[in-house]
């Protein structure tokens, strides 16, 4: 029975302590905080118990705990947490830009010119994570062969617009 209050009080921590450093990342350092008080609480009780226990069960339930806590956590965070992404892409299909556009993304273009020659356009577009899986569908459809750098952003300040997709009659 202990192992499993070990399994479970680790797992509780480990989700706690992912998701503090989230918050405090996204500027909620109050919650952070408070959340990092209670995950310190739960660590020193499973501590008192892992060092009454003297078993490597103890080691093996503390470990998978804290695994089921990060991946829960992480899973938690992409489903709930907003993060800005910067998307920059390289092509040289003119359909792709035209798509973008008709799904109702903002972008900036630049023409660009290959190493080797080749006439490319980059294309620069900010969005909400939620919207990740959809731009890349549509870049893949369009030109599977595109080259697709994705970064996240703490902050966007201006420069943002919201477009709606146009409607067709």
């Amino acid at each position: 029975m202990a192992y499993l209050i070990i399994l479970i009080l680790k797992l509780i921590e480990a989700f706690a302590s992912t998701i503090s450093t989230l918050l405090i990342i996204e500027g909620k350092r109050l919650i952070g905080s408070i959340l990092t008080f209670f995950q310190i609480i739960i660590w020193f009780l499973i501590i008192k118990m892992a060092l009454i226990n003297n078993s490597i069960l103890v080691s093996i339930f503390y470990a998978l705990g804290y695994s089921l806590g990060s991946y829960l956590a992480s899973f938690f965070s992409n489903k709930f947490f907003r993060r800005k992404l910067f998307f920059q892409v390289i092509t040289n299909n003119k359909l792709l830009l035209d798509e973008i556009k008709e799904k109702g993304y903002s972008a900036s273009i630049v023409n660009a010119k290959g190493l080797y020659g080749s006439n490319n356009y980059i294309v620069y577009i900010y969005i909400n994570n939620r919207r990740k899986n959809e731009l890349i569908n549509i870049i893949k459809s369009i030109d599977n062969k595109a080259l697709i750098s994705i970064n996240q952003n703490k902050e966007l300040i201006n420069g943002y617009f919201r477009h709606t997709k146009k409607e067709t009659n």
